[in-house]
């Protein structure tokens, strides 16, 4: 779990077939019971988050805005 400015996230990856293909799973920071990550991606249509969650995020996107997060000084980190 990650707490950035009194928000909760977790960092889920997409459940589909990326990781099939051979490329590593990339997680996503998402507010619970909420299907959109902070960088603005879903899963597609009749799909979801897959479980478990990771304990890290890696969009880069998402970190950008967990640290912009941070930056502004609104408190939380990582518990």
């Amino acid at each position: 779990m990650i707490i950035e400015s009194g928000r909760v996230f977790v960092a889920l990856r997409k459940d589909g077939p990326a990781k099939a293909a051979g490329r590593s799973a990339m997680y996503h920071a998402v507010t619970p019971g909420c299907r959109m990550a902070l960088c603005a991606t879903e899963p597609g249509a009749g799909s979801g988050w897959a479980e478990q969650p990771s304990e890290t995020v890696t969009c880069r996107i998402c970190l950008g805005k967990l640290e912009r997060l941070r930056s502004r000084g609104f408190g939380g980190g990582t518990p």
